[in-house]
């Protein structure tokens, strides 16, 4: 049971249905969210000298993870559904960008108006197209090898 979990957060290979989609999406989400927020606490904090509104190392490390589990989930539901793996890379790809932009400080409030914000929101449009077909495709039929 463990192995099965554990080969489903961290591997992308296989399928996953629509539901252990969701289920997983909103259990890696809450996790990234809460262990975030805990790990992003003034008691974390490794130096007096660290940059301004960039996270903890611990805070972006957990967000990293979270950030790979929602990305492997998505491509094997994508799988799944039968649509293309350049939706679940563009995933990927625009979570690891906010990712590195939130670690450098670049999006520390989601709400200024300068140009790094529209970035940063340039960058979740980006990844909606993988979320949308995710939750609504239904699974395509399972073919046994030949």
């Amino acid at each position: 049971m463990i192995e099965h979990s554990i080969d489903a957060a961290f591997s992308p290979k296989g399928r996953i249905n629509r539901l252990a989609w969701w289920i997983g999406i909103l259990a890696t989400a809450g996790a990234g969210l809460i262990g975030t927020a805990l790990m992003n606490a003034d008691a974390f904090d490794e130096s007096a000298n660290a940059v301004p509104h960039a996270p903890t190392m611990a805070a972006f490390l957990w967000a990293a993870l979270a950030a790979y589990v929602a990305t492997v989930l998505t491509l094997k539901r994508l799988d799944d559904a039968g649509r293309p793996k350049w939706l679940g890379i563009l995933f990927g790809a625009a979570a690891a960008s906010l990712l590195a932009g939130w670690g450098i400080g670049a999006f520390s409030d989601p709400f200024a108006p300068p140009a790094m914000m529209a970035t940063m929101w340039g960058l979740v449009l980006a990844m909606t197209p993988a979320v949308v077909e995710a939750a609504h495709r239904p699974s395509r039929p399972h073919t046994l090898p030949s």
